[in-house]
């Protein structure tokens, strides 16, 4: 059979374009998902200034029932683990280390202690270690005896640079300060904790007692190193793991989709051959042999061809990952085996299936049936599309009623797209159903508006319902991904700038350096002349349980001041008035989740997975826009990452005489920077939800892209084998003209069907996560996407169609229906 398929693929070249177009896109997309995912998994954050050090010992950032949730403020632990891990046998010297950010002249730096920099090792090139709280060593560029102004977590002042710095393990690193031992420790201001341990190893260290000395502290040795220099680097490989891995299942989903689709519709149109064959002695068993061996034939070639194309689009994609923050500088991909063996594996398998489970009613037809049955197309639908369609509408009922009832927009994004996902592979099982229905709708209006062409039409949609839906199914899918996708994103966007909008209403914002401002900072624009009042917000975040969310991280912001500055969070019981000592504010959406009211005592996670009971002083409604928790600043004090202000918004009277009073503050904060509520606006939405911004459309367009393909394919597969039947109607009477119209009204309604589909799953996905993010039932669909999505998908259409059957309308009907199919 393998030489039968052989020669029958070479005699159906035309036939299996088709089927190569479509598993070649798959490969593509698959190949850049697996290079993406195999990366990202593989990926460690670089050791740079522990590259010395044996081992590392932290607090352990991951927390949860599962253990998966990753805190974003360091996890410290106690100093009191310095000498016991000294003493262990083979351990030459633990070193404590806290990171304290900071400013020096016009770098933004880290500062640390300078017994740490025997961690990387750093060694002087150059004067001398500190040794007294007004000296400092960098590791850039610097000149001995250089006096500049240093700012960190208190009131800028002048240091004495007396050394410079270089290591060997840190050629890109960010910029360093060394500080004497006690100065790093008084700046960073967590007595008794330290963010990590370093241990330089002599001669018969075991990490193994190291551990057992560390107690319940993690200890890191390898490349898992990298993971104790911030936070933010486990965060970033999880994000960048997420990502990945949701581009590639989501290109897994389409090429299953598509292959599926045009391989069984490959079979589809060949049942007369394939009768031919079963009435000619074929046994099942051949027949599906000789169909599998097509399969496997043109699906090797096909998903080989697409490897070098997918490493080329997953190549690209890794340099937009770094340009815009989601990977880390040093993250690179490799068109490796694994990816390639995937993309293959999958298109050879996924095509296999597709046409086996395609071939199977043919091929086991009796012989005498076999040419009648493939004369009409089968009125009723399969077991099997039956049995798939049902498993897709019950996994589908239980998520819309989710995001159709949860407030929380996360929840409601992610259960509103994957229910997106099982509504369309339920239209693509019950598609000839679909069709069926949309036939028994239209017929009477088309029938109205034009007696020859649209009755045409419409008795061909009911006579041929696989056939319109394979072309409609495509449409489906393009419309339903794309729409679903990029107007989640655009709904959760606009609901955040309006609550930041509305939020938002002081007349000034005071901002610093990238790391911030110091808390002296405040209380000096509180003195300063004409303000009314000042707030200052920092972010930071709950970890799971207690009034957080308990399988995640939950976003907060540590409001100092309580009310005032313009700052209108929607508070609807209670008062940020007061939000101080150990006092906590939650959004609505968390208060309702936990069962919480103002004045009860909640008990919560902080950002290093320290354990603390609150008063919940009061419930607000805007926790798109500032977070889900306002925390008070002595309840948070000791236990961010980095304690310093970020933005400090004021109230004034008088903004422009204000102004300048307030720029003269950079003397004493240099890098201190007044702008107003615009300039906030759009600082604080480009830092939040920039990349966002990029990612979702990128994937967006590709999906489309893809899916076109596939739109085109299919349909113009179909309309190239309708030679033979056009040629019949004409014979039989009907004028080119009436051909033609009924040709375009077919297109017309595959084109409805799909769009109209397609936007009905949508509606679906979006209209909860309207509901939740802002209680309304009206997502934010901007025109201009949607108009290209939906014109796109159109015109694609009906070329696809209009091409392939004005060309057979040209040749003569007695000629067109002697051709061979």
């Amino acid at each position: 059979m393998l030489r039968l398929a052989i020669l029958t693929a070479r005699k159906r070249l035309g036939t299996y374009v088709g089927a190569f177009l479509a598993l070649f896109g798959s490969a593509v997309l698959v190949m850049a998902g697996g290079m993406l995912l195999d990366s990202a998994l593989r990926s460690h954050a670089p050791v740079t200034r522990y590259a010395a050090a044996a081992a590392v010992v932290t607090g352990d950032q991951a927390v949860g029932p599962d253990h998966d949730v990753i805190l974003g403020e360091p996890v410290r632990i106690s100093s009191a683990l310095v000498p016991r891990l000294a003493a262990v046998p083979g351990v030459r010297a633990a070193i404590a280390d806290d990171a304290v950010p900071g400013r020096l002249g016009a770098h933004d730096v880290q500062a640390h202690g300078w017994s740490s920099a025997r961690l990387a090792p750093y060694r002087l090139v150059a004067g001398r270690p500190p040794a007294d709280a007004n000296e400092v060593v960098t590791t850039f560029p610097s000149h001995l005896g250089a006096r500049e102004r240093l700012t960190s977590t208190e009131r800028a002042r002048t240091v004495t640079v007396v050394g410079i710095a270089h290591a060997r393990s840190t050629p890109h690193a960010a910029p360093l300060i060394f500080l004497t031992d006690s100065e790093a420790a008084r700046l960073a201001d967590h007595p008794g904790r330290v963010d990590a341990i370093g241990i330089l190893g002599g001669p018969g260290l075991d990490i193994g007692l190291v551990r057992a000395a560390a107690r319940n502290a993690s200890v890191l040795a390898g490349r898992a190193r990298g993971n104790a220099e911030s936070p933010s680097v486990q965060i970033g490989r999880t994000q960048l793991i997420a990502v990945a891995a949701s581009f590639g299942g989501l290109g897994m989903f389409i090429a299953i989709f598509i292959v599926a689709g045009t391989m069984a519709l490959i079979i589809q149109q060949r049942e007369h051959e394939i009768a031919l064959l079963r009435a000619v002695a074929a046994t099942p068993g051949q027949v599906r042999r000789m169909i599998a061996w097509e399969a496997v034939i043109v699906s090797l070639v096909a998903s080989a061809a697409g490897v070098v194309p997918g490493a080329a689009l997953g190549k690209a994609l890794a340099r937009g990952f770094v340009r815009h923050g989601i990977a880390p500088p040093d993250y690179t991909v490799t068109a490796g085996w694994l990816p390639a063996a995937v993309a293959i594996v999958s298109g050879v398998t996924i095509a296999l299936f597709a046409v086996l489970a395609a071939g199977r009613r043919a091929s086991r037809v009796a012989p005498t049936r076999a040419l009648a049955d493939a004369a009409v197309e089968p009125r009723g639908i399969g077991l099997g599309r039956l049995i798939g369609g049902g498993i897709a509408i019950a996994a589908a009922v239980p998520l819309f009623s989710v995001s159709a009832v949860t407030h929380n927009p996360q929840t409601a994004a992610a259960t509103s797209e994957l229910n997106a996902l099982f509504l369309v592979a339920a239209v693509g099982f019950l598609g000839p159903l679909v069709a069926r229905i949309a036939a028994e709708m239209l017929r009477p209006v088309l029938s109205a508006i034009s007696p020859v062409g649209g009755f045409l039409a419409a008795a061909n949609l009911r006579a041929a319902t696989r056939r319109f839906s394979s072309a409609s199914t495509p449409l489906v899918l393009s419309v339903a991904l794309s729409c679903t996708l990029l107007f989640s994103s655009t709904t959760l966007d606009h609901a955040v700038n309006a609550q930041r909008s509305a939020g938002l209403q002081e007349d000034l914002a005071v901002t610093g350096f990238n790391a911030g401002l110091p808390h002296a900072a405040l209380a000096d624009v509180r003195a300063t002349k004409g303000v009314s009042s000042a707030v200052a917000l920092t972010p930071t975040m709950l970890g799971p349980g207690g009034v957080g969310l308990s399988d995640d991280v939950t976003s907060a912001q540590v409001l100092d001041g309580g009310a005032g500055g313009g700052l209108d969070t929607g508070v609807v019981a209670g008062s940020l008035a007061g939000l101080h000592g150990t006092a906590v504010a939650l959004s609505r959406t968390r208060a309702d989740s936990a069962h919480v009211h103002v004045g009860d005592r909640v008990s919560l996670m902080l950002g290093d997975s320290t354990r603390r009971h609150a008063t919940l002083v009061a419930i607000y409604t805007r926790g798109l826009g500032f977070g889900d928790a306002l925390v008070a600043p002595k309840l948070a004090a000791g236990h961010l990452g980095n304690p310093l202000l970020q933005t400090i918004l004021v109230r004034t009277s008088n903004p422009t005489t204000v102004a300048p009073r307030l720029r003269k503050l950079a003397a004493r904060y240099p890098g201190l920077r007044v702008g107003n509520r615009a300039t906030l606006l759009a600082s604080a939405d480009d830092a939040d939800r920039a990349t966002n911004r990029w990612l979702t459309p990128l994937f967006v367009a590709i999906i489309f892209a893809f899916t076109s393909i596939a739109v085109v394919n299919t349909l113009a597969m179909i309309a190239l084998r309708r030679g033979r039947e056009l040629a019949l109607l004409r014979l039989t009477g009907a004028t080119p003209r009436q051909v033609r119209s009924m040709a375009r009204w077919e297109a017309a309604l595959i084109v409805a069907i799909g769009l109209g589909v397609g936007l009905l799953i949508a509606a679906t996905a979006l209209v909860p996560l309207s509901h939740a993010v802002t209680d309304g039932y009206t997502p934010f669909v901007p025109g201009k996407p949607l108009l290209v999505i939906l014109g796109g998908s159109t015109v694609l259409a009906v070329l696809a169609l209009a091409v392939p059957t004005r060309r057979a309308l040209r040749a003569r009907p007695i000629a067109a229906v002697g051709v061979a199919e």
